[in-house]
């Protein structure tokens, strides 16, 4: 992956991972009660009375480090932490288990194991959480275990977990590399879904969305919106005359021109082969008209080199700004096509700014006195 590949790849993880990781961390919590409580059972209840407390506060605030909007801490911190308490908490209760066994170690590490891989979402943050649980198991089988429990074999218990830390490290890896896959398949699939496969740019679909969601947008908050609308003159015999592979030239330069020149909260689409649709938000007509006038002439200015020979091309376009007559973003854009179809009848080369709609009779409102004016009888 690229870098924007891999950055859109974390925003998509921090997106999935706080309502998987709390579900993870209540499924262990509850596993590892479940087993303490089993353990109180047989006598171990007066040492597990504080530390199961003490354990099930730590767990908790983890738990309580998911709603934070750090996206990092979620990713990396958490499964760490919980790799860190969980494996204590299963050292201190084996420890206070005097006949615990060595199968019962690697079963409980061997849990922990793979619910870190999955509680990670996260390479980097698996391998960390890997290598806390096997420190401190390690200290745990080889010297603390032995210590409180002669019958302990901590050869036994290593070679029952050893091996699984290497299972559950290989399936972090394939995990990993799954993720990795499916997200960017879906990212190929959205874009090939949402831009036009010549230029880049938004295409048909997807223009009239982002049409459509800033005409909502502007009408609910009141503020000014502006479409632009272009379209090359005299494509057909650009193109007939020069080759397709000239007119394709002709679009990729007429098309990176434009998004070069917009505002980041600007959007471009091509909705045919020599339209193009542009959408300002925040713009009046004013500011919309100066801006196609002045692509106007910096696209009859443009000097195109295709198959060795020089081109020159000019555009015209129609503007139009949202008024209060418009009902959906239909609307606009019939004005906008409007303009630019009087922009080509003039000759091309031109920017038009459509007028303002005339509000139809049946809109108007009559006021009272008026209506009860015109009730009176004669």
């Amino acid at each position: 992956m690229n870098f924007r590949t891999s950055t859109a790849y974390k925003r998509d993880r921090l997106k999935i991972s706080p309502l998987s990781q709390r579900a993870l961390l209540v499924a262990a919590i509850a596993f590892y009660a479940a087993v303490g409580w089993e353990i109180q059972g047989s006598g171990a209840a007066t040492v597990l009375s504080s530390t199961s407390l003490a354990f099930l506060v730590l767990a908790s605030a983890v738990l309580a480090l998911t709603f934070i909007q750090n996206g990092l801490l979620r990713l990396d911190a958490i499964p760490i932490l919980s790799a860190a308490i969980f494996s204590v908490q299963a050292i201190v209760t084996l420890a206070s288990f005097p006949n615990a066994s060595s199968t019962l170690f690697p079963l409980l590490f061997i849990t922990l194991g793979f619910f870190v891989v999955a509680l990670s979402l996260h390479l980097r943050a698996a391998v960390l959480a890997l290598a806390t649980t096997a420190s401190i198991g390690s200290i745990g089988a080889l010297i603390v275990l032995p210590a409180v429990n002669s019958e302990f074999s901590a050869s036994v218990a290593l070679s029952f977990w050893l091996p699984s830390l290497g299972v559950a490290s290989f399936l972090a890896w394939i995990l990993e590399k799954e993720r990795c896959r499916a997200f960017v398949l879906g990212m190929e699939l959205e874009r090939r879904a949402t831009s036009d496969d010549l230029t880049g740019v938004s295409n048909r679909a997807h223009i009239n969305l982002l049409a459509q969601n800033e005409f909502a947008r502007a009408r609910r908050y009141k503020e000014p919106y502006s479409c632009l609308m272009l379209e090359i003159d005299e494509y057909e015999t650009l193109r007939s005359k020069s080759g397709v592979h000239a007119a394709d030239i002709v679009v990729q330069v007429l098309s990176g021109y434009c998004v070069v020149i917009m505002r980041h909260c600007d959007s471009f689409g091509r909705p045919g082969p020599h339209r193009f649709l542009a959408l300002l938000p925040e713009t009046e007509a004013p500011g919309a008209s100066t801006l196609a006038s002045r692509m106007c002439k910096d696209i009859a200015a443009l000097d195109v080199k295709a198959d060795g020979k020089s081109l020159t091309f000019t555009i015209s376009i129609g503007a139009a700004e949202l008024h209060s007559s418009d009902r959906w973003a239909g609307d606009l854009l019939r004005r906008t096509e409007q303009a630019l179809e009087d922009a080509i009848e003039r000759g091309g080369n031109i920017a038009v700014l459509a007028e303002p709609p005339i509000a139809s009779i049946g809109s108007l409102e009559i006021p009272d006195s008026q209506e009860g004016a015109d009730n009176k009888p004669g």
